[in-house]
């Protein structure tokens, strides 16, 4: 049986792998990855092309083989570069194949365009992360799935750090035209987190919220409902100490670390009369909800439902900003428009009605709805939802539904 080495390498078979090395580009380099690896797996004696036939005669792992054939597959050469396995996985895939009976010559190009892909790895990226990173770009489904397993990595490392995660982080925010002003909109809102869990005894967890009494000033502080909303949970509601501190509420999150299941909830609901305006004013054009969200979470379900009399024909836009450097930001301040982020994540516009806006993680919010509904007197039928839904949100980013709006009808021309 021939054994490739440095010293003992059959001639190319064909002249795409002649001469081939790091100076490729990636669409090149994938492109010849892609052929040669194919040829070389179709040549395995006895074997079809199906991941599970091909494990079992070469005795290598099914889910790399499956890795392999899936990114081979692939239209787009650069997307098979984000999607193969590693150099290292590739070569023991062929030596096994030469060993089961694949040509020499068949093995010999494979490990030739292997030693591309490494090559331009190693000496145009320095990293394979850097390599996906830089093809993301390309293709929009290839972006959204190396974002989504970017984002997890970042909740799996800041849950390890703080020691707390949870499974979804809640907005529900509801808009009415306000009773005492008709250019103005009562805000009631249900915020908070379902499946809050901690993970480590020596990080305890702090919620800000809220202004002490005594250091209130003629700035319009929102209203906190003292008001059972446990009726809406899925789990157990989180044990808080509240302290005063620096001129605000610290409420701190320490249960004993349990298992999986020791699982909390918590929620709180604000209602901020006249909160918000209808129409733009000097420096202020938008109006909507900001969330960045406290902890570590797995989703992030940011609802504004609007009655049906508000931004009537107004579509709402979303920026997400990375606050790590200066804060949250202020959406009409343009000194933060170089912390925006680039994101493929979209709102929705979830029409009206109750129903369609079930979410698994929390199987009572339809009830937290129409709950709300009754409180401020309407029919969920007169309303309609806007939905940003994010996977795995980047703990420090912000994200914003702002709705542009027109000036008072008193101004118009």
């Amino acid at each position: 049986m021939h054994r490739r080495t440095e010293g003992n390498r059959p001639a190319a078979k064909t002249d795409d792998t002649e001469g081939l090395d790091s100076s490729g580009s990636p669409r090149e380099v994938g492109k010849i990855l892609q052929a040669a690896t194919h040829a070389a797996l179709a040549e395995i004696p006895g074997c079809s092309m199906r991941p599970t036939d091909i494990s079992r005669r070469l005795g290598v792992s099914r889910v790399m083989v499956s890795r392999l054939i899936g990114a081979i597959r692939k239209p787009d050469p650069c997307e098979s570069l984000t999607r193969i396995p590693g150099p290292e996985t590739l070569r023991s895939i062929i030596r096994a194949a030469e060993d089961a009976g694949v040509p020499a010559q068949h093995a010999a190009d494979a490990m030739d365009a292997v030693d591309a892909f490494d090559a331009l790895i190693r000496d145009q990226y320095g990293t394979r992360t850097a390599l996906n990173a830089a093809m993301s770009s390309a293709n929009p489904d290839t972006r959204e799935k190396f974002e989504q397993s970017s984002r997890y990595q970042v909740f799996k490392g800041m849950s390890q750090i703080l020691g707390v995660q949870s499974n979804i982080w809640l907005t529900c925010m509801m808009l009415t035209p306000s009773k005492n002003d008709p250019h103005a909109i009562d805000i009631s809102t249900i915020h908070g987190t379902s499946g809050l869990r901690r993970l480590r005894s020596d990080m305890p967890i702090h919620f800000i919220y809220g202004i002490p009494p005594k250091y209130k000033d003629s700035r319009q502080s929102p209203q906190r409902k003292d008001i059972d909303v446990s009726a809406f949970m899925n789990h157990t509601p989180a044990p808080l100490t509240a302290t005063e501190e620096n001129g605000q509420i610290i409420n701190t999150f320490a249960p004993d670390v349990g298992g999986k299941d020791d699982l909390y909830d918590m929620f709180a609901e604000v209602y901020i009369p006249s909160g918000s305006g209808r129409y733009a004013a000097p420096g202020r054009t938008r109006r909507g909800t900001s969330v960045i969200p406290d902890i570590p979470v797995v989703t992030l379900v940011s609802d504004v439902i609007i009655h049906a009399d508000i931004f009537e024909g107004i579509d709402p836009e979303l920026s997400v900003y990375n606050t790590m450097a200066r804060g949250g930001a202020d959406i009409e301040d343009p000194q933060r428009n170089v912390d925006l982020a680039s994101t493929n994540d979209r709102i929705e516009a979830i029409g009206r009605g109750i129903e369609p806006l079930a979410i698994t993680e929390l199987p009572k919010y339809p009830d937290m709805v129409r709950y709300l509904c009754e409180k401020n007197g309407y029919t969920p039928e007169e309303f309609r939802t806007h939905r940003l839904r994010v996977h795995y949100p980047v703990y420090g980013f912000q994200y914003v539904i702002a709705y542009p709006v027109s000036p008072p009808p008193d101004d118009e021309s």
